[in-house]
């Protein structure tokens, strides 16, 4: 008898092919099912909320559509692993997690953020500790403007698209407000967001993505005690496993998840008070 817990991938771009890959290696999940709109013959998400055998669902769809995704999961009964955003504001965040709770306490509602797993994370926590509170500088990420992420009706606001840079900031310095943001329109767009931590200090976040343009994140940030600089180039390896085996350790054991809801909605509140200043 397979007693691995079944779970139905929906979205085959990268990340859901990425999550096909991880439960094929898995020993602990495997693939249910797989919704995605290159397969006319293939089940609709419907269908697959509505099949017995499927446990729970991992969302790999734009980030917009998420929401509803998700809350039809819950009331099918299926868990839900997410990635980012859950929802783009945090009223939305707050009532599905509620939604969750309400459906069946058991349920487990958990948004995917892989970048907190990586090892360039990592290295960077354990640089960033010895050098005291961020005194300037920047964290710089550029990216491409193509596809449906140049969607805002599907990708959202730029503030959205920089959740995961956010969550790092605060990962490494804690809580955090935002003391001013810009936003200049192009063939893309370049966000600049100025951060102030509660526990001391601030950094610039800028996000800058155009058609073509290359993925790259780059570190200057000057603390204390020194500068914070780019991690070692890394091919992060097994993040998507690691992030399965930790959703199905909630449903499985009740493990605590790896960035917490209050975290989650922090990040959230930062997002909007972006959007609030543009």
């Amino acid at each position: 008898m397979d007693v691995r817990l079944p779970l139905a991938v929906v979205g085959a771009g990268r990340a859901g092919a990425a999550r096909v890959r991880a439960l094929g290696e898995s020993t602990t999940a495997r693939l249910a099912g797989l919704v995605t709109r290159g397969d006319p013959n293939g089940p609709t998400y419907e269908e697959v909320l509505a099949e017995p055998d499927v446990a729970g669902v991992i969302l790999c769809t734009p980030n917009l559509l998420h929401p509803s995704q998700a809350r039809a999961a819950l009331d099918a009964g299926k868990h839900a692993l997410v990635e980012f955003p859950l929802a783009p504001h945090p009223a939305q965040f707050r009532a599905l997690l509620e939604r969750a709770h309400k459906s069946n306490p058991s349920l487990v509602l958990q948004e995917e953020h892989i970048e907190l797993l990586s090892p360039s994370q990592a290295w960077l926590r354990e640089r960033a500790l010895p050098l005291g509170r961020p005194r300037g500088g920047t964290l710089e990420f550029t990216g491409s403007a193509e596809g449906w992420i140049a969607d805002p009706e599907l990708a959202g606001t730029p503030a959205l698209c920089a959740l995961a840079r956010l969550h790092r900031l605060v990962d490494l310095f804690g809580e955090a407000e935002v003391r001013s943001a810009s936003l200049a329109r192009g063939a893309g767009y370049r966000l600049e967001v100025e951060l102030g931590f509660a526990a001391g200090g601030g950094v610039t976040l800028v996000e800058a993505r155009a058609p073509g343009g290359v993925r790259a994140t780059h570190w200057r940030v000057d603390c204390e005690h020194g500068r914070l600089g780019d991690p070692p180039s890394e091919r992060p390896a097994n993040l998507f496993a690691r992030d399965l085996a930790a959703f199905v350790a909630r449903i499985r054991e009740g493990a605590e998840p790896y960035v917490s809801d209050a975290r989650c909605l922090h990040v959230l509140e930062l997002v909007e008070a972006i959007e609030r200043r543009l």
